[in-house]
C-alpha cells in the first residue's frame, strides 16, 4: 500500500487528531498571552524569566499551530476534504470554528 493510500484511508481520523491538537495549541497559546499581559502590567515583570517564558511558550504555540495547519493543507491539497464539510463523516469540523477560520485565514490552502 502507498503512503498517499494510507492517508486516504485514514485522512478523517487524521483530521480529527489534528483539529484537536490545534485547538488544545490554540488554547494554550491564548493562555500564554493572557499570562504575559498579566506580568506585563508590571513593568517590572518584563524582566523575569517567567514573562519571558510564556513568551517563548506564545511563539512555540504558533509555530506547532503553522506545522499542523500545513498538513491540513496537504491533506486538503491531497483529497479536497475542505470541498466535503458538508458529509456526515467530516461533520465534526463544525465543532473547532476557530481552528476552521485560522485554517482559511492562513491561507495556507490556498498554497
Amino acid at each position: 500500500m502507498k503512503t498517499e493510500e494510507i492517508v486516504q484511508n485514514y485522512q478523517i481520523k487524521l483530521l480529527k487528531i489534528i483539529f484537536k491538537e490545534i485547538d488544545n495549541l490554540m488554547t494554550k497559546k491564548e493562555n500564554a498571552d493572557i499570562n504575559t499581559h498579566k506580568l506585563a502590567e508590571n513593568g517590572d515583570s518584563v524582566r523575569t524569566s517567567a514573562y519571558w517564558k510564556s513568551v517563548g511558550n506564545a511563539e512555540f504555540y504558533i509555530k506547532e499551530i503553522y506545522q499542523k495547519l500545513s498538513a491540513l493543507a496537504e491533506i486538503d491539497r491531497l483529497f479536497h476534504w475542505s470541498d466535503r464539510l458538508h458529509q456526515e463523516q467530516l461533520k465534526f469540523v463544525s465543532k473547532y470554528p476557530k481552528v476552521m477560520e485560522k485554517y482559511r485565514q492562513t491561507n495556507i490552502a490556498g498554497q
